[in-house]
């Protein structure tokens, strides 16, 4: 009915991986795929080549290319999408993707957005059990998941979207955060040409507390990309818990007047929000010695990044992209075949000349 399993079959059978869930994935079993890219994709300004990724160990489980694409034969098939969008740019294009998807394979998405709401979400869970549903999907779901679950639709496949491990979740899709992480740690470590020495750079990494486990995976990977290109940059570094814009344009700023107007500065976030806040503070005395990069690539960032040199590049998560992955789960997981546990949407270092390869900046002011 639908070309799904074999995507992800064959995938599974040509076997190289993983946000926030351990995967089941055999042992020593890896399946790779990555993200459609432009020949130049992934450079960084510093070393025209795109950061080294050989130390990187992933997590378990399945990278499905997000080129996967849905056929149209599901008409009929009923799918609940329980999604909070509002002002989030991550969760609306997740869920235009899915919509997209969901059309393309002729089968019926009904919608429910809580908004910030945690029992407006048990509301909605409940809405999909009287709506007959033959599959549903769950997009960061907050705690309680496992009240979730009771109050949702029983026996049928729940396909969760960048969120904790619950018992009746079929699949959990997300990012590979710590892979992101590394992304990032590694361009900022080859512009480590700066200094002379590696040692002379004083490293910030803005995290974020309020996102748990998925900030100490990017910040994990982030280090992890630092020792690989320059090592020992990372023994002294500055953490800044900072996840929004003017919590980081505040803390940064503090930081940034401790230091001589000629340090070295490395800095990675682990958001698009606390980037902008670091970008806002970065005054012209540090211009040629400032580098920042960040996680997410998503729509506020886009124009900022090219606007900004000191901004070297972004590991995008490609929210938009989504849908091709989660829609044939979905599917897959209704028609009784078998998917990974943990499937992971693969991320990619865009910089200011690549940028324009994957996304429309027709609409950014001409630099």
């Amino acid at each position: 009915m639908i070309a799904v399993a074999g995507a992800l079959g064959g995938l599974l059978a040509s076997c190289t991986s993983g946000p926030d869930v351990p995967g089941t994935a055999t042992p020593g079993t890896q399946i790779t795929a990555s993200v459609d890219q432009s020949p130049s994709a992934g450079t960084s300004p510093a070393t025209d080549a795109a950061p080294s990724t050989s130390t990187y160990i992933p997590t378990p489980g399945a990278t499905v290319p997000s080129s996967t694409s849905t056929e149209s034969g599901s008409s009929g098939i009923r799918i609940g999408l329980v999604a909070a969008t509002g002002s989030d740019p991550f969760g609306k294009a997740v869920t235009d993707s899915i919509s997209t998807q969901a059309l393309a394979a002729g089968a019926v998405l009904i919608r429910c957005d809580p908004g910030g709401d945690q029992m407006l979400s048990l509301d909605c869970a409940r809405r999909m059990a009287t709506q007959h549903v033959d599959g549903w999907i769950a997009l960061q779901p907050r705690d309680p998941m496992q009240a979730l679950c009771d109050a949702g639709p029983q026996d049928v496949p729940l396909i969760a979207i960048d969120a904790a491990s619950v018992s009746c979740q079929t699949a959990n899709i997300g990012a590979d955060d710590r892979q992101a992480g590394f992304l990032v740690g590694a361009a900022l470590g080859a512009t480590h040409g700066m200094s002379s020495r590696c040692v002379d750079n004083t490293v910030v990494i803005i995290t974020n507390g309020d996102a748990g486990v998925v900030s100490t995976r990017r910040v994990d990977g982030i280090k992890a990309g630092f020792e690989s290109a320059c090592p020992g940059s990372t023994t002294g570094a500055l953490l800044l818990d900072a996840g929004t814009q003017d919590r980081a344009y505040d803390g940064f700023t503090r930081i940034l007047t401790s230091l001589p107007d000629g340090a070295n500065v490395l800095v990675a976030a682990v958001n698009d929000g606390a980037a902008l806040g670091v970008a806002a503070a970065i005054d012209k005395a540090r211009a040629g010695h400032l580098a920042l990069a960040s996680i997410g690539a998503d729509q506020r960032a886009r124009c900022q990044m090219l606007a900004s040199p000191e901004w070297i590049g972004d590991a995008a998560l490609f929210p938009d992209r989504y849908g091709e992955a989660v829609v044939p789960a979905v599917l897959d997981a209704i028609e009784g075949r078998s998917i990974p546990s943990t499937i992971y949407i693969p991320a990619a270092f865009l910089t200011a000349t690549t940028l324009g390869s994957f996304y429309d900046i027709a609409d950014c002011p001409v630099q």
